[in-house]
């Protein structure tokens, strides 16, 4: 699945705020930080830090498996979900380390029945291919056929098939654009040129040598029910905040079980602590040579000589993501994510400084971005969603009760914080249940808080005019045309309703 979305530094600015506790260690300032996401149902896993080879945080959080209460251990297996990529490009790299390949090469050259000449190795490992997301390649798949497993050996024929009908999204090189489909390739190259399975290469040739001996990849679905595994998990709605095991929602059978073997892209299972034994691992240069994971760790040059950036502080190498600011040393990560799963791992490659947070319940995954700052920086206190807490209130105690402890918890900064993209998930989950009373609530709170926003006028709009109030909604558009005059969408909306 896509691992994050461009707007991540607004989220992190409206989520977090520095601490003044010079006197904290960073363990302290970590435990006080995820500590406070636990409180707040956004911290479900394991956390681990290390610096210059020593750990100097590790702790567990809430349930690996909810049902049989059983809590979270420092070997408790998670799923890596898109951090497996990291491994693939390992291999891969491997691979050009021996001589076998070189990453200018086409992948056609490998693979003579692939559709597209252009697209190189690199472009495959920097995710600058033009090839789709994995899901675009299996759809109509599946419309065929619902309980049909795909391995990494489908997706040459996936991709063949696509190319019949469709062109690249872009020109190799050109643009960045993220494809897990691109990772399945590089799978099948790994296995082509070793001779090997990609879960056999990965064990003997990353594992092993890194010290993980608690890691594997995902081959079959017996797999997922071993006893150090957990659970995965989401909560149904913002306000009544049940956990659902993923495995049972039929909206994610695509991702739980039609997808769940394929490797090279995702399928990796580890610890948290091997995860900082593969980051010291690659620093100590048991994996790859120097030169070589240098290269990894270089922004990609477009064909246009800027550097791939997928989101505003960030590049993208051969893998990895590599923050663009380096005042406390230079910092690459991963990220992944998979219905109920979410997975992050930092290396501040200058100062042998590692995080690693893996969760097993979903949750807000810019919340561990910027934690790797207090290695070397003031703690960061977490502010709890107030649109959140609100729903909850107006769900279990009624609109009166919601609105009178709104006005307390909102003048305290230090805890609390009022994000306009979390007051806009709320109305639309009450909306989704047909909640009109508590969708229309939110709406008014979030147009009071933030009565120069186009946003929230647009959002009490939208939801004024799904529930048949069209004067309101009419009104509350024009408004938001005031602030926002060249907004098309209020446009077509506000045309919309007046030719109703």
């Amino acid at each position: 699945m896509r691992i994050i979305s461009a707007i991540f530094a607004a989220v992190i600015l409206m989520q977090t705020a520095p601490v003044n506790v010079s006197a904290q260690s960073v363990a302290e300032k970590f435990d006080q930080y995820y500590q406070a996401l636990h409180e707040d149902h956004e911290m479900t896993g394991n956390v681990a830090a290390a610096e210059n080879g020593k750990v100097i945080y590790q702790r567990s959080f809430g349930f690996a498996d909810a049902a049989a209460q059983k809590l979270n251990n420092r070997d408790s297996q998670f799923e890596l979900a898109s951090v497996s990529k990291l491994f693939t490009a390992v291999a891969v790299l491997q691979l050009k380390d021996q001589g076998l390949i070189k990453l200018d090469d086409p992948f056609q050259h490998y693979f003579p029945g692939f559709p597209y000449p252009a697209i190189t190795i690199r472009h495959l490992l920097s995710h600058t291919s033009g090839l789709p997301d994995i899901e675009e390649l299996v759809d109509s798949a599946l419309t065929k056929n619902h309980d049909k497993q795909f391995t990494i050996h489908d997706d040459l024929q996936n991709v063949i098939n696509y190319s019949r009908s469709h062109k690249l999204k872009f020109q190799p090189g050109e643009q960045w654009g993220y494809s897990s489909a691109g990772y399945h390739l590089l799978g099948l190259l790994v296995e082509k040129l070793s001779g090997q399975t990609l879960a056999t290469y990965t064990r003997d040739h990353i594992f092993k040598p890194a010290g993980m001996d608690h890691s594997y990849v995902q081959t079959s679905m017996a797999q997922k029910h071993e006893l150090k595994r957990t659970r995965n998990y989401q909560y149904n709605n913002h306000y009544e905040m049940k956990l659902q095991f993923v495995d049972t929602l039929s909206d994610w059978r695509e991702w739980t079980y039609n997808l769940a073997l394929e490797t090279g892209g995702g399928g990796i299972i580890s610890t948290a602590e091997d995860m900082l034994h593969f980051n010291a691992a690659l620093d100590a240069g048991k994996l790859l040579k120097p030169e070589t994971l240098k290269e990894a760790y270089t922004p990609y040059q477009l064909n246009n000589g800027q550097k791939a950036q997928p989101f505003d502080l960030t590049y993208c190498g051969l893998g990895w993501f590599i923050f663009k600011d380096t005042s406390h040393g230079k910092i690459v990560w991963g990220s992944g994510a998979n219905p109920g799963t979410i997975s992050f791992m930092a290396n501040n490659i200058d100062r042998h400084q590692y995080l690693v947070v893996l969760h097993n319940v979903k949750c807000n995954p810019f919340n561990d971005l910027k934690a790797i700052d207090m290695f070397n920086g003031p703690a960061i206190r977490y502010h709890a969603a107030l649109a959140f807490i609100y729903a909850q209130d107006l769900y279990k105690n009624g609109r009166e009760y919601a609105n009178d402890r709104l006005r307390k918890l909102y003048a305290d900064t230090a805890k609390y914080a009022a994000n306009e993209n979390e007051f806009n998930r709320a109305s639309l989950e009450f909306r989704r249940a047909g909640l009109k009373n508590n969708a229309l609530a939110v709406c008014e709170m979030h147009v009071k808080l933030f009565p120069q926003s186009a946003g929230a006028l647009k959002d009490y709009a939208l939801t004024e005019a799904e529930y048949g109030n069209k004067e309101k909604a009419i009104t509350a558009y024009q408004k938001a045309l005031e602030l926002a005059p060249n907004d098309n969408e209020s446009k077509e909306a506000l045309k919309k309703l007046r030719a109703n």
